[in-house]
């Protein structure tokens, strides 16, 4: 459990805090430490989020947990992408983040909520960074809001049945060809985050 604590602490905290402050400059936060669990803990159903731990964005312990799962109040201190993953998606995080390789063909099953959606992000480019530096074309992959959702790790031969397109209606497979690929399943429709 702690080693998905720091994982995911990681993942939603490392980028934009970084970009935003000095190393070790912490900011007070404008949110009560209640406001902060109930936002990570809407990242969930409460079956899940009401026993686990609950992180901030910069990786502060928010209450520690007595379930299998992290909630998170989002990637920035805007707090507008938590989420909840359990152990399975801790490691396939860690190992993103190390840079080390994933055995897709072998992906254990893992499960993950963003129920109240998350930023704009690139389905076919799994270290796109942000939109702002892409212009819309295939070659820089097909940004798109996913909206509130729910994301399965599955191995390849099942995700290989599932379209990549992310309009085309229900579950689609995100990262597709890659090691890093995964099952999201949208609550909402699915938009472009670029203009026609």
């Amino acid at each position: 459990m702690r080693a998905l604590i720091v994982t995911l602490s990681l993942l939603f905290g490392s980028s934009a805090f970084s970009a935003h402050h000095e190393e070790g400059q912490k900011t007070k936060s404008p949110y009560s430490k209640s406001a902060l669990i109930k936002m990570a803990m809407a990242a969930g159903p409460s079956s899940i989020s009401a026993n686990a731990a609950i992180m901030d964005y910069d990786g502060t312990m928010l209450r520690n947990g007595t379930n299998d799962w992290v909630c998170m109040t989002g990637s920035d201190a805007q707090r507008i992408n938590p989420g909840c993953m359990d152990e399975e998606w801790g490691k396939w995080v860690d190992r993103f983040m190390s840079g080390e390789s994933n055995d897709i063909e072998k992906q254990n099953f893992g499960q993950a909520y963003m129920l109240q959606g998350d930023v704009p992000v690139d389905n076919d480019i799994p270290t796109s960074v942000g939109m702002e530096e892409h212009k819309k074309s295939p070659e820089t992959g097909n940004w798109h809001d996913s909206g509130p959702h729910i994301m399965l790790l599955l191995p390849r031969d099942v995700l290989k049945q599932i379209t990549s397109n992310p309009y085309a209606g229900g579950s689609y497979v995100m990262f597709p060809g890659t090691e890093w690929e995964h099952l999201m399943i949208p609550v909402r429709n699915v938009v472009p985050s670029f203009e026609e």
